[in-house]
């Protein structure tokens, strides 16, 4: 008879996100994560090279070339770039807008303390009276509102927010709300506009009639913005303002809006939403097929970005597609990516799955 600490070890190597034999037959070593691996796979494990995605490390040296300009308040030189890359539509390798990129740039980390906060406050407003006719000023300022607001409220669900946390976030969200509208009457657009309104609805909880419109007046103005889309989509999971089966059926209607991305919108949608499942593929409506045709589009246009294609690796084992995974593990090769896998036996764990059917 197994002993209780046996049977332990085993309820808890069945609790892995897949959710599918994910630990059948587990060994008798701890991989980097603390749960239990076949001896292979941990040996396996160790050969991979722990590696950042080339991308990412683009956009974070664009963000610390932008962020001293914003500390020392040049505002100047923040005007001239962000008009030169709002204009050209830029992009980085992963598909990101550089412009998006460009207004978290100057957000205040969470963990901050109260009086960073304040002194991001007074830099914007100092933005705002030195360029009085500025979107960019005005929209760097409604987005740090919005930041702010969250930040009062906290992460947990609606039963842990205080009185005052709950009143601080409304009354930050109508102010950045106010300052958005100015933004709209100025001649000047950008798109990041409604990307920072889509997150004001979401914590104002707009009526769906009025989310909806948003969304139409958003994506007539930039339809390949996939922000707004990857926004809507998490307003509504059940936890938001959704409930079953709607941010699926979303997805499915934003893959065809004419002048849009096609399936690459459904796949970034499923990439975006990921996190809040275990096995995606198991707990909702989502199509795999859908999403492997977005996966492809979005490998061919992105080819340098290993996060989509570890993405990728990862959803294609949670759907238990044997070829589409083992395509994109061989492209990957023996280098591991920390903000994708759990470890790096998990990687070696999928990986092998794929090569043969086996766990």
């Amino acid at each position: 008879m197994k002993s209780k600490t046996t049977s332990l070890i085993i309820l808890r190597c069945s609790l892995a996100f897949i959710g599918f034999s994910w630990f059948a037959g587990c060994g008798k070593q701890l991989g980097s994560t603390g749960k239990i691996y076949d001896a292979e796979v941990v040996a396996e494990a160790a050969k991979l090279t722990a590696v950042k995605d080339p991308v990412q490390e683009e956009i974070y040296a664009f963000r610390l070339k932008t962020r001293p300009a914003y500390n020392t308040r040049r505002f100047n030189d923040l005007e001239a770039q962000a008009s030169e890359i709002r204009t050209g539509k830029q992009k980085f390798g992963n598909g990101s807008w550089k412009i998006s990129e460009f207004y978290d740039s100057l957000a205040c980390r969470s963990d901050e303390p109260e009086g960073m906060w304040q002194l991001h406050d007074r830099i914007h407003k100092d933005w705002i009276v030195a360029k009085p006719n500025s979107i960019t000023a005005r929209l760097a300022y409604a987005d740090f509102l919005t930041e702010y607001a969250w930040h009062a409220r906290g992460s947990g669900f609606a039963d842990t927010v205080t009185a005052e946390g709950s009143r601080l976030m409304m009354e930050r969200l109508s102010e950045a709300r106010k300052i958005t509208d100015q933004a709209r009457e100025l001649p000047e657009k950008d798109p990041v506009l409604w990307r920072v309104v889509l997150r004001i609805a979401l914590g104002q909880g707009w009526p769906k009639a009025d989310y909806d419109a948003l969304v139409d007046e958003a994506t007539a103005f930039e339809p390949k913005f996939w922000n707004y889309d990857t926004s809507r989509a998490y307003s509504l999971l059940p936890r938001w303002h959704g409930k079953e089966g709607d941010w699926e059926a979303y997805a499915e209607e934003a893959s065809k809006r004419p002048s849009g991305l096609g399936p690459e919108i459904y796949a970034r949608i499923v990439i975006h939403l990921r996190g809040y499942h275990e096995n995606i593929f198991r707990e909702t409506k989502v199509s795999w097929p859908k999403t492997r045709e977005g996966l492809d589009q979005i490998i061919k246009t992105c080819p340098a970005s290993l996060d989509i294609l570890n993405n990728a690796a990862m959803l294609a084992t949670m759907a238990e597609d044997r070829d589409f995974a083992k395509a994109c593990f061989a492209r990957i090769g023996d280098v591991y990516l920390s903000n994708i896998w759990e470890g790096p036996e998990q990687m070696i764990h999928c990986r092998q799955w794929s090569e043969t059917g086996k766990w």
